[in-house]
């Protein structure tokens, strides 16, 4: 299944290069420098290796935490209601989109998942632990299988793999690009090309009986 959505996350690359080839011309010249390659030493290696795993480490606890904190906070919001149930701000997002997402099998509870993983993918695993009240990932996983058939988790696989990769990239877009409308014209493509590939696999998988 991981090489799977691998090899997917490759085909969604050559067809996108392939639909807007010279669509979007650049403003910039072309400036390549390549500096002389040394063989790095073991000290080296394990200096750049502990350095970004250190960046990566403070950056995504922080968006992490924020988000999972907030998906606890729509599970349990308003007052007075059984949590993560349909009368919780999370069950009315997600009751608010599933229109939008039925054709990908996606129901509301996992829908929740992925507005929150718009932050940041990380949020996504650390959302579903939230909404399903399961801390260890061996009882989510039985807790999800008990909710959401097969084709329905390759489906969300599909399209968490294919939507907006997270914040920080489209900050980075936005900053490189200098162009708000090519910004919001890779958010819009990325959710187009999910909806459309989870929608496609769903839709067949119910075609030929798989649930």
């Amino acid at each position: 299944m991981i090489f799977g959505l691998y090899l997917m996350s490759f085909a969604a690359a050559i067809l996108t290069a392939l639909l807007f080839q010279g669509r979007f011309a650049a403003q910039e010249p072309l400036v390549l420098e390549l500096p002389p390659y040394r063989l790095p030493t073991p000290a080296q290696i394990l200096s750049r290796a502990w350095a970004e795993v250190r960046h990566f480490w403070f950056w995504a606890r922080r968006f992490i935490i924020i988000g999972v904190v907030a998906v606890w906070l729509l599970n349990n919001l308003p007052l007075g209601v059984p949590p993560a149930s349909a009368q919780t701000l999370s069950g009315q997002l997600g009751q608010l989109l599933h229109p939008l997402l039925a054709p990908t099998g996606i129901d509301p509870t996992l829908t929740v998942a992925l507005v929150f993983g718009f932050i940041a993918k990380e949020i996504v695993l650390g959302g579903l632990a939230v909404i399903y009240g399961q801390a260890d990932t061996t009882l989510l996983g039985q807790a999800m299988a008990a909710q959401v058939s097969w084709p329905q988790a390759v489906s969300f696989m599909l399209f968490t793999l294919l939507y907006v990769p997270c914040l920080s990239t489209v900050a980075v877009i936005r900053s490189e690009s200098k162009r708000l409308d090519f910004t919001l014209f890779t958010i819009g493509w990325s959710l187009v090309l999910a909806w459309t590939v989870s929608t496609l696999f769903f839709q067949f998988s119910r075609l030929v009986g798989w649930h």
